[in-house]
């Protein structure tokens, strides 16, 4: 029997403990301030794009970067904005030829449209720059007519054979140390996966011969080899194993030729014309020189897009496909697994909110669901922004116009930062952004990379949907990677309210964006997990700041200008290790590959030799930037 006194002795205890709960609880609803924005406070800066590095020059002389191909073209655009990430001084010319008395100490990359090598003359002005040691990127390969006509081209692009004009292929396979991310081949080896292959399916097959460095092959069946391949180029081959032989008859994709000190590189397809084209130049700087730096992003955002959870549309759907109401599709089983893949793969989500998707259905969205999801997205460390997408044809000023009165009754203080929009079109109504709105995600395909929308907003694209992944898909995150250190993982759930089949139910596509989260993206997760906000603040600081390197024996130093904070850089080394950095930090990625965190405005990396460096040294570098 339990005695007075241990009754009371217990029963006060009980209500103590209910207290410590009940005033834990209280006090952290009332010191979180789930109706604010965290991040609105600590992503705050007025750089702006009037304060970004942009490649422009008026003449050849003096410049770092030479562009000779279409202007304006898809190619350009490329070549445009890595030398504004690189912080390269750039001049860009419609004409070879007309840059054949050129003799410029500056210059160190000659970038060209291989369609404007149609004659003798381009290709001695090419000779010329390699001579000087300059790096030659042939972003796209001359007609394969003309690259059997001169035997000087074939010299410089390091071009043994070729065997036909054009070969359809299996896949493709890209070798590690290339892009970051690693070796991958790009074949359908299972049943199902047919869907994913959108590589280019047919290429020009050239073969390549000493001297040369392969990055990327076409594959192709063994029947094929038989029949295409002559006695007389197989001969060029003897003595060599089989599997060796065979590998080196499959068509070049991507390779790098020596001459002399030189590099020329070579793009056999149109890996140049979107922005993952920054990517493989990036790579092929890494390529170029013993060592190589430069800045990055550093920013991994994951954006759930159009999340209608505040009214029950397309009611009848759910119903047949869940059994509820929209509203509790997206509260009882859309928004958990959210959290809980976020949970898994160390994401932070940035939610683009609607009221709703539909104004003329007489459905009034329920502002009371607004704090509860409010709540979960601080307890999450997530972020909020506003959708700009509709079922209906409403211009972007007026759904912002029709969503405002919601947001300000139901969420007055919460700062929204960023918009999403699925589409380029209604981004042209540029005044009808909010004025609080510092970032827009743009939905996929895109084509786009990360920049200014307009002087104080800053552009997102989508470099993934998350739910799609195919081949293509695969070798632009890893050249988006390369470039920035910098993915968009953009889910849209417009498909979840209304479905086209049941490859949108939710189950399916949780599913697959799980899958794809913890496998495709796991190389990376050196690189710092962001929301749209912080993503924003760091690719504005990106853009304004401007650096200087040299080597001094074993001593890497960084000079930065315009850095507002901590930036980040990429050191590509070859059979050498970093072993110390002053004025910041370092962690390698993967092998010679290191993430330089730069704290302050000069940072000094000391690196050493491998047990075995073998690496051919070579190519014009400046000291600059």
């Amino acid at each position: 029997m339990v005695s007075r006194r241990n009754y009371l002795t217990i029963a006060m205890m009980f209500v103590i403990l209910l207290f410590m709960f009940q005033f834990t609880g209280v006090m952290k609803e009332q010191l979180s301030e789930y109706e604010s924005n965290e991040y609105a406070g600590d992503t705050t800066t007025s750089l702006q794009r009037s304060d970004a590095f942009l490649a422009e020059q008026s003449s050849a002389g003096g410049c770092e970067v030479i562009y000779a191909g279409e202007a304006e073209g898809a190619v350009e655009s490329v070549v445009k904005t890595w030398c504004s990430y690189r912080k390269r001084t750039l001049f860009c010319s419609s004409s070879i030829a007309q840059l054949d008395s050129l003799q410029d100490d500056a210059l160190q990359v000659f970038v060209v449209d291989g369609s404007k090598v149609t004659s003798e003359e381009e290709v001695e002005v090419l000779r010329r720059q390699v001579q000087a040691g300059v790096t030659v990127i042939f972003a796209t390969l001359p007609q394969s007519s003309v690259i059997k006509e001169y035997p000087d081209l074939r010299e410089l692009l390091g071009i043994r054979a070729v065997i036909a004009d054009e070969i359809p292929l299996t896949g493709m396979h890209l070798f590690s140390g290339f892009l970051l991310g690693g070796e991958e081949i790009y074949e359908t080896t299972t049943p199902g996966e047919e869907e994913r292959q959108d590589m280019n399916p047919s290429v020009p097959w050239y073969t390549t011969g000493a001297g040369t460095k392969t990055y990327m092959v076409g594959t192709l069946s063994d029947e094929t080899i038989e029949q295409t391949v002559d006695n007389e180029i197989r001969a060029q081959y003897a003595g060599m194993e089989e599997e060796a032989a065979k590998n080196s008859l499959l068509p070049v994709i991507l390779w790098r030729n020596s001459v002399d000190t030189a590099k020329i590189f070579c793009v056999n397809g149109d890996y140049l014309a979107d922005a993952g084209g920054v990517g493989i130049l990036d790579a092929m700087m890494g390529e170029a020189y013993d060592y190589d730096i430069y800045p990055v992003i550093n920013a991994q955002n994951l954006v759930i897009a159009d999340l209608p959870a505040f009214v029950s549309e397309n009611e009848e759907e759910m119903q047949k496909r869940y059994s509820q109401s929209a509203q509790a599709v997206y509260q009882e089983i859309v928004w958990p697994s959210l959290t809980s893949i976020a949970s898994r793969t160390g994401a932070k989500m940035t939610c683009m909110m609607t009221p709703q998707f539909t104004y003329t259905d007489g459905e009034m969205p329920d502002g009371e669901k607004v704090s509860y999801y409010l709540k979960q997205l601080k307890e999450d460390h997530a972020e909020a922004g506003l959708s700009g997408d509709s079922r209906e044809e409403l211009s972007l000023s007026e759904k912002m116009r029709q969503d405002q009165t919601f947001w300000q009754t139901y969420a007055p203080s919460y700062r929204f930062l960023s918009l999403y929009a699925d589409g380029e079109e209604s981004l042209k109504e540029e005044s009808a952004i909010p004025a609080e709105i510092r970032t827009v995600a743009l939905g996929s395909g895109s084509g786009e990379a990360v920049g200014y929308l307009n002087e104080n907003v800053t552009l997102q694209p989508s470099t993934s949907t998350g739910i799609r992944h195919t081949f293509l898909d695969d070798f632009k995150v890893k050249c988006m990677e390369t470039a920035l250190a910098y993915s968009n993982i953009t889910l849209d759930l417009y498909s979840v309210t209304y479905p086209e089949g049941d490859e949108d139910s939710w189950e399916k596509m949780s599913k697959k964006i799980a899958a794809n989260l913890g496998t495709y993206w796991k190389a990376y997760e050196a690189f710092d997990a962001t929301t749209l906000a912080e993503g924003d603040v760091r690719i504005r600081r990106f853009l304004a700041l401007d650096y200087k390197q040299q080597r001094t024996d074993n001593v890497i130093t960084l000079s930065i200008e315009h850095r507002e904070d901590a930036a980040w850089f990429l050191l590509r080394l070859h059979g050498e290790e970093v072993t110390e950095a002053a004025g910041g930090s370092f962690e390698e990625i993967e092998d010679g590959v290191y993430l330089i965190l730069a704290e302050e405005d000069e940072i000094s990396v000391k690196v050493q030799n491998g047990e075995e460096w073998q690496y051919q040294d070579g190519g014009k570098r400046g000291d600059g930037t």
